[in-house]
């Protein structure tokens, strides 16, 4: 058997991951060390399906690194103080 007739397998926590437009890409665009890289990796979650349950799974698993449904680190660290104070107003 050739390679060309191996299938790719590839594993998925969550059914959303397996049709993200970062699938089958190097893993590293996602986890770059500088603000050009993240400029890089935003552009390919712009054109992503799923970028809302993405971005929801990181908020939601506290992702710390790597850019996930468009945000970077920071983002997401400001959006999930953003919640849990709005969240602490509501008990209120």
């Amino acid at each position: 058997m050739a390679t060309d007739d191996v299938e790719e397998i590839v594993w998925v926590s969550e059914p959303w991951m397996a049709v993200g437009a970062c699938r089958g890409l190097d893993p590293a665009i996602f986890f770059p060390s500088d603000g050009a890289g993240v400029i890089g990796a935003r552009k390919i979650c712009c054109n992503c399906d799923v970028i809302d349950e993405c971005l929801d799974y990181a908020l939601k698993n506290r992702i710390e690194h790597g850019v996930w449904g468009g945000s970077s680190e920071r983002e997401r660290k400001r959006l999930q103080r953003a919640r849990l104070l709005r969240r602490s107003m509501e008990c209120w």
